[in-house]
């Protein structure tokens, strides 16, 4: 029998013995040295309220796929080669994917944005994907003591604008930019927006995100396997 010790967020049990019934793979996270860690979601039930959580699970080394594992049978100890990070919840059934290839801070805040929206917190959900471009623009800014002056560097809506009128940004994104104002002017700070706005933020942080960093990955990448195929 497989297990993993962790707290169980069922029956509140800290430190707890799970059996481990099932693996599966769902994706990878990418680290700071540009190296993937496999990512997995894993059934288990806990040995003191006998209930089940899936949890989430970061892979320690490069391994065996862990989902080829046929755990009920296997005597592992899931903590020797996998890290479990988190743990599904309600608000993961109907959240939406980020792009592809994003720096990790960035993943992880629109992951929280997504989530934070299909629960319904929408002022929440429009901090968070306000949080992604602000994250994404300033790098989009040439040095300090160039232009924009500093109300532009420290005002989102004004960043983008300049961006936008400086043929940074990919103009054809910005009627889809109304959804960030003026800091301020846009609901985000008095608690106000709603579902609508929320969601016309998310989209438009999904394609700038998508334009900025996916895209570009998967140019790369297309270039290195072209490169590949003429050696």
């Amino acid at each position: 029998m497989a297990i993993m010790v962790n707290d169980c967020p069922r029956c509140g049990s800290q430190k707890i013995t799970f059996q481990v019934k099932g693996v599966n793979y769902y994706g990878y996270k990418l680290l700071v040295n540009s190296k993937r860690a496999n990512v997995y979601e894993v059934y288990s039930v806990c040995k003191e309220c006998n209930k089940t959580t899936i949890f989430i699970a970061q892979q320690l080394n490069s391994g065996a796929d862990l989902s080829n594992i046929h755990w009920d049978e296997s005597h592992w100890n899931l903590s020797q080669c996998a890290e479990v990070t988190g743990v599904i919840t309600p608000a993961d059934l109907k959240v939406s994917q980020p792009p592809e290839h994003l720096p990790q801070d960035i993943h992880d805040i629109y992951v929280e944005g997504a989530k934070c929206l299909s629960i319904g917190c929408y002022n929440a959900a429009a901090t968070m994907f306000r949080l992604c471009l602000d994250y994404a623009t300033k790098n989009l800014l040439p040095p300090e003591g160039q232009e924009p002056n500093n109300k532009i560097r420290r005002s989102l809506g004004l960043r983008m604008g300049w961006l936008f009128e400086s043929e940074i940004l990919p103009n054809s994104l910005r009627e889809l930019a109304e959804c960030v104002k003026d800091d301020g002017n846009d609901g985000a700070h008095e608690g106000i927006l709603d579902k609508n706005s929320a969601i016309d933020l998310e989209e438009f942080t999904f394609l700038l995100l998508e334009r900025l960093y996916t895209e570009k990955e998967r140019l790369a990448e297309a270039k290195r396997r072209r490169e590949k195929r003429k050696a």
